[in-house]
């Protein structure tokens, strides 16, 4: 049965979230149609440009992203805090990125004088508007909403172009996290449409390549791809693990699940996997089967368990499958 997305998104559970959404009709988001030899490749800029313009609008930080033919992976962060620290006139302000606003909201910014009950009823607007700057749901459709216009004009025909609403699974420890991460930047290597993640266009671990190797394989945060939520193992508020560290665990869990990709499992894993104490069956597991094994919530059996019991839940069928087979 499906669950409510209230049901799906808790911040006080988790602010990381694992997103997925579709074309239908046989709709090709991006790349060349084999039917038509129409060549979409280009939409995949108008994606990847709309993707990393909101974070610098919403309270919300894409960790990892990979744009396919016809769907396309997200790996955000909701910074919560952040979103509360705003201003009145900064919510505003972003809000005006996306929208006109209000008669009284241009005043305000205007310096225009108001009155009591345009002060009470701005108040109102901007704590309404600042719930919606850490909204997944208002996120989400700031980003397809104008692919699908955009699209639906270039193909010449109306109608839906996303299959329904986007899916979210619940990332609730570092193990699921790193799994998650994993599995969008190995997309497409396992598609076959890219030899290695970091010949990978318009993905995040191509950006992260890149910066690394320019930065002449710094780990620091300031050498980072400022438009990414950054890779540290010193902050809290970062993805815990260097990005040396991340691009030999992809690298790494590549050769495993690539066939015939030249080259042998090296004795020497990445120290990530020390640390988190994972062996190489149960990530390898995970990484590649995360959408056939985990149901909304991605992590170990404690940590869902954990979930269940502090927000008063019953475990049920669809919420989490095929834990035991992946040994978590």
């Amino acid at each position: 049965m499906t669950k409510a997305r209230k049901r799906l998104v808790n911040y006080a559970a988790t602010t990381k979230y694992l997103i997925t959404c579709r074309c239908v009709r046989r709709a090709f988001l991006c790349g060349k149609d084999e039917y038509t030899n129409q060549d979409f490749e280009h939409r995949r800029e108008w994606v990847e440009a709309i993707l990393l313009k909101l974070p610098t609008i919403f309270a919300i930080d894409i960790a990892y992203y990979a744009i396919m033919n016809n769907h396309y992976h997200l790996v955000i962060s909701v910074n919560v805090e952040q979103c509360e620290s705003w201003s009145k006139v900064e919510v505003i302000k972003r809000w005006h990125q996306l929208y006109n606003g209000t008669m009284i909201s241009k005043a305000f910014i205007n310096g225009d004088e108001l009155n009591p009950q345009e002060i009470i009823l701005l108040d109102e607007t901007v704590e309404k508007w600042r719930k919606r700057l850490i909204n997944i749901g208002w996120f989400m459709k700031n980003i397809n909403e104008p692919i699908s216009r955009l699209s639906n004009i270039e193909d010449e025909c109306t109608g839906k172009f996303w299959e329904g609403r986007y899916k979210s699974k619940a990332i609730l420890d570092d193990e699921g996290l790193l799994s998650a991460m994993v599995y969008v930047d190995l997309n497409p290597v396992r598609a076959q449409t890219e030899n290695t993640p970091e010949e990978s266009k318009y993905t995040s671990i191509k950006k992260r390549s890149a910066s690394f190797k320019k930065s002449n394989q710094s780990d620091l945060v300031q050498d980072q791809p400022c438009e990414l939520l950054p890779l540290s193992k010193h902050c809290k508020t970062h993805i815990p693990i260097s990005p040396r560290a991340y691009l030999e665990l992809v690298d790494w869990t590549g050769k495993q699940l690539t066939e015939g990709k030249k080259g042998k499992i090296s004795t020497d894993l990445p120290d990530i996997l020390t640390r988190l104490d994972l062996s190489e069956t149960l990530f390898l597991n995970a990484a590649k089967n995360i959408n056939n094994s985990f149901a909304n919530l991605i992590g170990k059996a404690s940590s869902i368990d954990q979930h269940f019991s502090k927000f008063g839940l019953k475990r049920a069928c669809g919420w989490v499958k095929s834990l035991s087979v992946l040994g978590f």
